[in-house]
């Protein structure tokens, strides 16, 4: 969603909306069509249409000369869908959680190569996290984010970890390589990931994956509180509830999609 954003926001909004929507109600679309359903001067059309070619917003038919919308629009489309469908199944398993932990409760999902907050349960507590549905972190550094890293390709990984530097955002983040790819190998073995105050100082996180029909880790749910009353042993002792909300909402997700 985010690269859509970051790809639209070079056009005028409103004309390029205007020719998305044009798009999406038709399917496919000539640029005369286009036109006529937008009252945009076909130059403008045409400009835009070529860029969004570029951009992957649009394919277009060489031979019908017509356009359609591209794997960027698709996939900004589809992870808006998702997000709403894990969010209904996943209510009932995080309230469980809130109600077991007493804890903050997050459910997240992947937004290119950031994480992104979908829901969120507040802790049963004076002292509350400050994160927000909407905000996006890094995957290198944080429970969910390592879930998503885990369950990529060789290949996709690697071209994860060329393109992104590894900061140091606390004393306890994981900048090597070496080390951050043995974390990733033992989140796939124990089936849950752990943030040790890696992302936020003094904030711990645990939490597991969600999978999609074809098997693809598309959500996680994870339980976070401050170290002082949720220590690293503390949180692993929740590790099988966490596990168990995530194949309770893997099981849901998949026999919707049946």
């Amino acid at each position: 969603m985010k690269q859509f954003i970051e790809s639209l926001g070079r056009y005028s909004s409103l004309k390029a909306v205007q020719i998305l929507i044009a798009i999406l109600n038709q399917g496919e679309i000539g640029i005369n069509e286009i036109c006529q359903l937008t009252d945009l001067k076909k130059s403008t059309v045409f400009r835009i249409l070529q860029e969004m070619v570029e951009s992957n917003l649009l394919t277009k038919n060489e031979e019908t000369k017509q356009y359609s919308l591209g794997i960027h629009a698709i996939d900004a489309l589809h992870i808006k869908r998702l997000d709403d469908v894990l969010v209904d199944l996943a209510g009932p398993e995080m309230k469980k959680l809130s109600d077991l932990s007493k804890e903050t409760i997050h459910l997240m999902a992947p937004d290119s190569d950031e994480v992104t907050y979908i829901a969120k349960v507040d802790a049963q507590n004076e002292i509350q996290l400050k994160s927000k549905v909407g905000w996006h972190i890094p995957m290198y550094c944080t429970s969910a984010g390592k879930i998503f890293l885990a369950y990529k390709s060789h290949e996709e990984l690697m071209q994860y970890l060329r393109t992104h530097d590894l900061r140091k955002r606390t004393e306890h983040t994981i900048t090597d390589v070496d080390q951050l790819s043995a974390e990733l190998e033992l989140v796939r073995e124990q089936g849950y990931a752990l943030d040790r105050q890696e992302h936020v100082p003094d904030v711990v996180c645990i939490g597991a994956p969600i999978f999609n029909q074809e098997g693809a880790v598309v959500g996680t749910i994870s339980i976070s509180a401050p170290e002082y009353r949720f220590s690293l042993e503390k949180a692993i002792s929740f590790s099988e509830e966490v596990k168990k909300s995530a194949a309770t909402i893997t099981g849901y997700l998949q026999d919707k999609n049946s």
